[in-house]
């Protein structure tokens, strides 16, 4: 049973591990913002990125980077979520200004 319960904290241990190589950073720019979802450093094209402001999902280029408009006319803060199709996910809330055009 110790052993079961030793080989299951290791599993979710490096679990945890994998999934924390997933970054973004959220760059607010008029309009929207970008989104770069990078991993150990590294782009990560086809991350499937959604906003909480905005149920669209729009998908990273070769440089691991997309734009993501504000719909919203209101500033304020707003949490960004990334998707690989390996199944992790990273999110970051970041404050963008509204859209007044």
């Amino acid at each position: 049973m110790k052993k079961l319960a030793a080989i299951f904290a290791l599993t979710l241990a490096s679990t945890s591990v994998m999934a924390s190589g997933l970054n973004l950073d959220v760059q607010p720019a008029e309009g929207g913002a970008w989104v770069s979802v990078t991993e150990q450093g590294q782009a990560v094209k086809g991350a499937k990125v959604t906003s909480s402001k905005s149920m669209d999902t729009k998908v990273t280029d070769e440089s691991g980077r997309v734009f993501i408009y504000s719909q919203d006319q209101n500033s304020g803060s707003v949490t960004y979520v990334a998707n690989t199709d390996q199944g992790q996910q990273a999110e970051k809330a970041a404050f963008v200004a509204g859209d007044r055009s």
